[in-house]
């Protein structure tokens, strides 16, 4: 909580999500809800899609949530096309939209997550002259060559390095979401030099949102099931887990993958074909984010394949910590964030070691000792408590807002419903 003598900061935090879309669900709104009922002057500004604005009955209720908080919200639209074009639009709209906030409210702060936030917060602290806090959701530029998007030592890649480089150089404080993503930003010359302090915030879980309770009875004991949540293609590796859940199918008597995504399910039917699972084993749902604790409730498995590369360890990938809040052990690749660690250290998953049926017959035996031991569902909800629960994350993220900003004028107290 803020110091009784310390003055309400005042924060334009930019993202380039949508609040709308199941990141701002999970990341965004929970985040800046819990900032402002500690206290924190929260100017929100997000980057929502076309269809998202178009269902008018979702935004106003986000617009509800955030007034009741004391967050004042600008939704702006995402342009996807032409690729860079688009970018560029979003990115000078951003600044205009932001601009005009301050018309409203002077931040103190400006918190720019993700890389396109980052650039729209690195102009605007110099054009407001204001302090900036990158907060970087990940090594972006090396994402794009992991998920085959760019090449390595492309010509938009070495850009984008050279822009992302300039992000950490200048400024006042920065975020990353693993431990051994700190230890990389730790040691980049500027950064060193000029002392920028880097904080560690995971890709957070609302606990309170993801109620944990016993296994129920209805989970039937003579069936495993395994759940996927998310997107497909790049770097997640949906066609490994379908051919891992294959394998699994043939070493246990049966099986169910439910898979949670936004994606087309006749691509997720294409591609579950393809790896050999049984036709009738698996099911394919798109829904709130609300509704994802009910469904987590039914499963025993979480699954998480990413490629490997030059991003890996910069990542923190939100279903892990919704796997482990709901109970679940995670199976997963190995050098994901600070995952390896996290599985070794308190025995809550599964790492497969590489991309072969073999592996996935050893991977599918560890599995199936470890839910064995009736003690792993309560592990594993320790283990969210531990690395990804909200409220601690957002205490460090208000005394790197501290550290920024000269306090001279005393705290008023809001109320908050």
């Amino acid at each position: 909580m803020l110091n009784p003598l310390n003055r309400i900061p005042k924060i334009l935090y930019l993202v380039y999500w949508g609040a709308a879309e199941p990141l701002g669900q999970s990341l965004v709104l929970p985040s800046v809800a819990r900032l402002a009922k500690s206290g924190v002057n929260v100017t929100l500004v997000t980057f929502e899609k076309p269809e998202d604005l178009a269902h008018h009955g979702k935004v106003a209720k986000i617009r509800a949530f955030l007034e009741e908080r004391g967050v004042y919200w600008i939704p702006l639209r995402y342009h996807k096309r032409p690729k860079v074009p688009a970018k560029i639009f979003d990115i000078l709209q951003g600044c205009a939209s932001a601009i005009m906030a301050r018309l409203r409210v002077r931040p103190d702060i400006i918190h720019a997550r993700t890389f396109i936030g980052g650039l729209i917060g690195f102009i605007l602290a110099r054009l407001l002259r204001v302090k900036l806090i990158y907060h970087n959701e990940g090594f972006y530029p090396d994402e794009q060559v992991d998920g085959g998007i760019w090449k390595a030592n492309s010509l938009p890649h070495r850009i984008a390095k050279f822009l992302e480089q300039q992000l950490y150089a200048h400024s006042h404080g920065i975020i990353a979401l693993s431990y051994r993503a700190r230890k990389v930003i730790e040691q980049l010359p500027a950064v060193r030099r000029k002392g920028i302090p880097v904080i560690v915030v995971p890709s957070c879980v609302d606990l309170d949102h993801f109620l944990w309770s016993p296994p129920k009875s209805l989970i039937r004991q003579d069936m495993l099931r395994f759940v996927y949540i998310g997107s497909v293609g790049g770097r997640y590796l949906f066609d490994k887990i379908g051919r891992f859940v294959a394998v699994a199918s043939r070493e246990i008597n049966r099986i169910h993958f439910r898979v949670l995504t936004r994606v087309e399910p006749d691509l997720i039917d294409s591609t579950l074909q393809a790896s050999g699972l049984p036709a009738g084993s698996w099911s394919v749902a798109s829904v709130p984010h609300t509704a994802i604790p009910q469904e987590l409730s039914y499963q025993q498995v979480g699954l998480f394949f990413l490629a490997q590369g030059i991003s890996e360890h910069g990542c923190s990938p939100t279903k892990i910590g919704e796997y482990w809040a709901s109970g679940l052990p995670v199976v997963t690749t190995p050098n994901v964030s600070d995952t390896d660690d996290i599985i070794r250290r308190e025995q809550v998953g599964v790492i497969v070691k590489e991309h072969s049926d073999i592996e996935y017959r050893r991977a599918v035996q560890e599995l199936r000792s470890l839910l064995e031991d009736r003690g792993l569902p309560l592990r594993c909800r320790r283990a969210a408590e531990t690395h990804y629960a909200l409220e601690p994350a957002c205490e460090r993220q208000l005394t790197l807002y501290q550290s920024l900003i000269s306090w001279t004028t005393p705290l008023v107290t809001r109320s908050r419903v």
